[in-house]
């Protein structure tokens, strides 16, 4: 009814005047969920009356013809007309307030009525909350495709995305892409150098969040693994051999005696070696992760030891010195000196 009597007093005042499209001070109107607006106008003259309404299914929302301002039932309590300009104040506004107000009204210029109209259009954002970085693997491996997701929980629109890597823009390539919409980079494949702190900041026109630090470690290995001891020991001495690779995580590491299983551990240690423990060495070291091995391999003997007598008409000197085990064919090696006699003294 009110909208019929306004429109019936402005086309009286001003029949077959053309309607002056006035533009509002801010187009859009840029808002947060909960937040109050302004949908201001400036006529170039003395209001009298103005109506305004929701597009597109002209909705009535506030009214008013020199009298008190008529607001519509939906909106009671939350707009508020300024007589003096015809501007709107919208409160406490929610996505459903987004989308186009049109107004019309007439103003007095010089003495003469003339109509007005024109429209404001009024964009509504939930604040970004809740923003994280998931991987596509748990447990990241070398060599592998990852994906790293930005996600932003619940309905909120995200105008754009920015990945970091250890607080900088993260630089990409051919190896390190990502989606249209930026809520993806993926890893093809990941390396060890993509090891950091990764984080992304999801923004809109009314507010911005960075996630969460996301610290990619990848796993990889075992490699370069080396076997270290001596390739020799005298009989009933003590050895220690010693395996190592690297890897992420820690190997675990598993030795083999001629092929035997023989022990675990990062070291294989014997306290008196025999002829029996000559033959050769393997550690294996595996990544319970990337389920890759590798293998060191080192041939060890065990020699004898036996003191020798040197005698000389002016001088006696022993030494001890080391020869192939008895085992072994072939005449028995030992260390000379050609100005002394020697004595190998009976074991």
């Amino acid at each position: 009814m009110e909208v019929h009597l306004i429109n019936w007093i402005i086309i009286s005042l001003c029949a077959g005047c053309l309607a002056l499209e006035v533009k509002p001070v801010t187009d859009p109107v840029i808002s947060k969920v909960g937040d109050n607006v302004q949908l201001e106008i400036k006529p170039p003259g003395v209001l009298a009356a103005v109506i305004w309404s929701f597009s597109p299914a002209n909705i009535l929302v506030v009214s008013w013809v020199g009298f008190n301002p008529v607001i519509a039932p939906e909106y009671v309590n939350r707009v508020t007309l300024n007589t003096a300009t015809g501007s709107v104040e919208l409160r406490s506004v929610s996505l459903s307030d987004a989308g186009v107000y049109a107004f019309q009204g007439l103003i007095e210029v010089s003495g003469n009525a003339e109509n007005i109209n024109g429209k404001v259009t009024l964009n509504v954002y939930e604040a970004i909350s809740n923003v994280n970085v998931k991987p596509s693997l748990a447990q990241p491996i070398a060599i592998q495709a990852l994906k790293l997701t930005c996600e932003v929980l619940g309905s909120q629109t995200v105008s754009s995305r920015l990945w970091l890597k250890d607080g900088q823009p993260l630089s990409t390539s051919d190896r390190i892409t990502l989606s249209v919409d930026k809520s993806t980079v993926s890893f093809n494949p990941v390396l060890q150098s993509d090891n950091g702190e990764y984080q992304c900041k999801a923004s809109n026109p009314v507010s911005e969040e960075t996630s969460a630090v996301y610290r990619l470690e990848v796993n990889y290995g075992p490699e370069q693994a080396s076997l270290t001891g001596p390739d020799q020991a005298v009989l009933n001495s003590s050895v220690t051999f010693t395996c190592s690779a690297q890897s992420l995580p820690p190997c675990n590491y598993t030795w083999y005696f001629n092929g035997a299983d023989a022990a675990q551990g990062l070291q294989y240690k014997i306290a008196s070696v025999s002829n029996a423990d000559s033959g050769s060495y393997t550690c294996v070291a595996w990544n319970s992760v990337t389920g890759r091995n590798t293998s060191a391999v080192k041939e060890f003997t065990v020699t004898e030891a036996h003191n020798i007598q040197y005698t000389d008409p002016k001088q006696q000197r022993e030494e001890t010195i080391v020869n192939t085990p008895k085992s072994q064919t072939g005449p028995m090696q030992t260390r000379g000196f050609p100005h002394y006699k020697q004595t190998l003294n009976p074991q």
